[in-house]
């Protein structure tokens, strides 16, 4: 009997994972992708998928004018998010078929200033076979779809941002892309010298286990072009650490207890890290002072 209880549990965990679900982020009500597991983060991380609104807001209050860059901009949850407090123009780029029209409906619930580019980034010439896409319709990752004379065809930031020079200086740019950020953001060199944006990226060199060194090398590529500080978050949305240029002994620390959490087991399996140029050093101060704020509350709080 006990069995076919937790049987039954299960199917209908499976059966309400297809049902449309919705979630509020910041002032917007945005459908979700089938099977997504966010609700349920929310719920048990209470930091979870939060911190980049409160970076946005701060970037607007110094760049008025802020527009933002949202690669693998997924059902529109992270523009959402951006404009918590503030219509921040965000170019939205997404190349998964199957999540295209959940965040064309999205768009229109985000307002104005929501602009939706239906590509995946990357070398111009390179190009995707959607069937060999690792899960479509919720976080598709390109690793081993990328195949000559794939019917999706990659697109650069800076030939995407050819076509909307409206974004040419954003001074926030995110990217999520599932194993291939690193590949981005070294390929945008051109545009980040440029605009010298706060970059916003998921730190995962798991995903491309035969580049290890492909993170160590991406905040190497950062610091060349005058990045000087960096913030982590774990997994769970908690700040992790503020580390300058000059710490990249500590960076690789961290780079091999993503390693150690794979390899021997462990609970925290990326980071997300904020990058500021030298230029925006008085943003990850305040930044990493928000982020002490929130626990010192909690501490409050609790006693």
């Amino acid at each position: 009997m006990f069995a076919l209880r937790r049987e039954l549990k299960l199917m209908f965990r499976r059966l309400r994972g297809l049902r449309p679900q919705y979630d509020t982020v910041g002032r917007h009500r945005i459908r979700l992708p089938v099977g997504s597991q966010v609700l349920d983060h929310k719920r048990r991380f209470r930091l979870y998928d939060t911190a980049l609104g409160s970076i946005a807001s701060m970037i607007h209050a110094k760049y008025p004018d802020l527009h933002a860059i949202d690669i693998g901009a997924n059902v529109g949850d992270t523009a959402a998010l951006i404009r918590k407090s503030a219509d921040i123009p965000v170019l939205c780029i997404e190349g998964d078929p199957l999540l295209v029209p959940v965040l064309l409906d999205n768009s229109a619930r985000l307002g104005h200033g929501i602009v939706i580019e239906p590509t995946f980034v990357g070398l111009d010439e390179q190009s995707v076979d959607p069937d060999l896409l690792d899960d479509s319709g919720r976080n598709a990752s390109l690793v081993t779809a990328i195949k000559e004379n794939g019917s999706l065809k990659l697109r650069s930031l800076q030939t995407i941002l050819s076509d909307h020079p409206d974004f040419a200086n954003a001074k926030l740019l995110k990217t999520d892309t599932e194993g291939c950020d690193f590949d981005i953001l070294r390929q945008s060199g051109e545009f980040i010298r440029h605009s010298r944006p706060v970059v916003y990226f998921e730190y995962s060199p798991h995903l491309k286990p035969w580049d290890p060194k492909a993170g160590l090398e991406t905040i190497e590529a950062l610091i060349a072009n005058g990045y000087s500080d960096f913030i982590y978050y774990d997994n769970y949305g908690n700040l992790l650490l503020h580390a300058s240029a000059q710490q990249l002994g500590v960076v690789a620390d961290l780079d091999d207890y993503l390693s150690s959490n794979h390899k021997f087991g462990g609970g925290v399996f990326y980071f997300d890290v904020c990058a500021f140029h030298q230029e925006d050093a008085d943003l990850a101060t305040a930044v990493r002072c928000q982020g002490r704020s929130i626990v010192t509350a909690s501490e409050t709080q609790v006693g």
